[in-house]
């Protein structure tokens, strides 16, 4: 299999394979903009002791740490307990690599205890995932969750509720890193995702025994990615004799610039629309009732500019009193694509007052900083604003109407 993305670097590919905000427009909610967390953030900080305290107190975890080891062995079960500890009590002194070697040290035991597909390492992945977003690491992000898929099999069958659950965790992190991190140079990572994720959605969803609730599970994970290829892929134009062209200048002719991997993720681009709604139907003709992929299905159809349509299943679903949408809402919400700002250059948080017009378009768009407010990427985030869609505001007989908006939003370059 391909190695997993993310092996990217930051280079001025990006700016050559117009990966910007003008790729694939509009673009998604989540990408560039996604909503702030910064009111969870306004907790009083933690007290930290002095650094020597801090040294002194490790300092007498580690002797602890090797007078049970000398006793019990390094990778007794009785000492995955104090390493445990140890890892939290590292964490809140702030001594990130230290608690990063402690998890690791307890995950390794528990997998010799436990066994390498055991329920009982996934608290201390979680955790070791945890550090290495704050310490701003996906490409870490990404080996770590990519040995642990590698031991739970990798989707294939036999499954199990564990196998099944590893591969949703496994798309859900490869999402969240496709989001964040630029494309070029990775096709073929890109690609593994894609193609590895719609094999376990075809055979999942085909699976008598596990279709309910894996295939509708997997199927809106698939979705984000059909959501992140919009975006970042540019669509080829094809002439009046059948020539294909980029949408931009090019020195090159018939786009022979193209890696191979480039071409096939223009190729899967050109029938998004198609795929996407074969991919939410199959798992309708099972949950034919199901309003959350109803209301995945009438996002992707007012995202890419069918309103008629999904006006009318946003309606249905109103007046069956599954939703309420009467407030206005930028797409998609279902599925929810995700970034972490921890792995972004910078970031910014805002509060934006705006109008959604009946067309699902921000109007009047209002923009102040919140904390630090400098300007930096003002300019950036009305022009993210811009080129994304909204969900319109809905009476209670599903009509779309023009509503204000006022949110607190974070916008990641």
């Amino acid at each position: 299999m391909a190695p997993l993305l993310p092996v990217v670097v930051y280079t001025t590919l990006a700016a050559l394979w117009h990966a910007s905000s003008v790729a694939g427009e509009p673009q998604p909610w989540g990408i560039h903009v996604l909503w702030s967390d910064a009111g969870l953030r306004q907790s009083a900080p933690l007290e930290r002791a002095s650094p020597l305290t801090t040294q002194r107190r490790l300092d007498a975890t580690a002797k602890t740490i090797q007078d049970l080891e000398s006793r019990v062995g390094p990778y007794s079960p009785e000492l995955t307990p104090t390493l445990v500890n140890a890892a939290r009590e590292a964490e809140e002194y702030g001594s990130a690599e230290a608690a990063l070697g402690l998890y690791r040290w307890a995950l390794h035991s528990t997998r010799i205890n436990n066994g390498l597909s055991s329920a009982e390492q996934l608290p201390l992945l979680e955790r070791i995932l945890e550090l290495l977003r704050e310490q701003g690491d996906p490409v870490e992000v990404g080996r770590q969750m990519d040995y642990f898929y590698r031991l739970l099999g990798r989707g294939a069958e036999p499954w199990t509720e564990q196998r099944l659950d590893a591969s949703m965790r496994w798309l859900s992190v490869q999402g969240e890193l496709l989001a964040s991190v630029p494309w070029p140079g990775s096709e073929a990572d890109v690609l593994f995702v894609v193609k590895h994720g719609n094999d376990m959605a075809g055979a999942v969803c085909d699976s008598v025994q596990w279709q309910d609730p894996w295939c509708k599970a997997i199927s809106l994970e698939i979705l984000k990615l059909y959501y992140l290829i919009d975006f970042r892929v540019d669509p080829l134009v094809v002439d009046n004799f059948g020539v294909s062209q980029d949408r931009y200048a090019s020195p090159y002719q018939q786009n022979r610039d193209q890696s191979p991997g480039e071409y096939r993720l223009r190729n899967i681009e050109s029938t998004l629309g198609s795929s996407a709604r074969g991919l939410i139907d199959r798992a309708l003709q099972l949950f034919p009732d199901d309003p959350t992929l109803l209301h995945a299905k009438a996002d992707w159809l007012m995202f890419s500019g069918r309103q008629s349509q999904a006006l009318q299943i946003y309606g249905e679903l109103q007046r069956e009193g599954a939703y309420d949408f009467s407030e206005a809402a930028p797409l998609p919400q279902i599925p929810t694509l995700g970034r972490d700002h921890r792995f972004s250059r910078e970031w910014q948080s805002f509060s934006l007052s705006a109008d959604v017009s009946t067309r699902g378009n921000l109007r009047n768009i209002v923009l102040s900083e919140v904390e630090l407010p400098d300007g930096a990427l003002l300019g950036f985030a009305r022009r993210q604003l811009r080129a994304m869609r909204f969900r319109p505001a809905l009476t209670d007989s599903g009509e779309a109407i023009e509503a204000s908006v006022a949110w607190n939003i974070k916008v990641l370059r």
